[in-house]
């Protein structure tokens, strides 16, 4: 069963925070492949240019690369590998194996769902925060910017709509956000939301 990818502001939010999937993905016939993403719907793309079927069906989530290096180059030295570069064995196998290589390395790993519902927290966090920013008049200084972009940007044939630029903000929100969790000293992957502030230019 195809794995609900993130997408959209919430695709946007995993990949800012830097966390790093290991992911199992299969045809239906069988044969899995196992690798690393920080974005998985950039990496099931990619892969479907090889197996336009493939699709992925389980990933866990770690804190950075490092780590999900040395689980998937144990997962995929301990199972035999096809010809065609997948995996003799079935996904369930692979999915098995990685969560066994993470227990033995002592690795936390993070379901894939509990990360894309941190995500969409995240995401309807810092949407609220604007909407009231817009409200309150807060926002009034994003909005000159942009103006003056535009009118700018005009003089080179260059253009950039309000959601794209709207986008823009949502992303430098979320690196704020993620900055004050990081200097909380919190351990967990997706630290609580309530109660984070963030600067807005007067």
């Amino acid at each position: 069963m195809a794995l609900k990818l993130p997408r959209g502001a919430e695709r946007e939010f995993i990949v800012i925070h830097g966390i790093v999937a290991v992911y199992v993905a299969a045809l239906p016939a069988g044969p899995a492949f196992v690798s690393l993403s920080r974005d998985l719907l950039h990496s099931l793309l990619t892969l479907r240019r090889r197996w336009p079927a493939l699709q992925i069906t389980a990933a866990f989530w770690v804190r950075d690369k490092t780590e999900a290096r040395l689980i998937t180059r144990e997962v995929r030295a301990s199972l035999v590998q096809g010809e065609d570069g997948l995996l003799v064995a079935t996904a369930k196998t692979a999915q098995r194996k990685i969560e066994n290589v993470a227990a033995h390395m002592n690795i936390a790993l993070t379901e894939h769902e509990v990360v894309l519902i941190r995500a969409r927290a995240a995401v309807d966090y810092i949407e609220q925060q604007i909407e009231q920013a817009q409200a309150s008049g807060e926002l009034s200084w994003f909005n000159r910017a942009y103006r003056a972009w535009r009118l700018e940007a005009k003089q080179y044939g260059r253009s950039m709509s309000y959601a794209e630029a709207r986008a823009r903000l949502r992303q430098n929100l979320f690196r704020q956000v993620l900055v004050n969790e990081g200097q909380s000293g919190s351990t967990q992957l997706f630290p609580p939301l309530p109660g984070i502030d963030f600067s807005v230019p007067g």
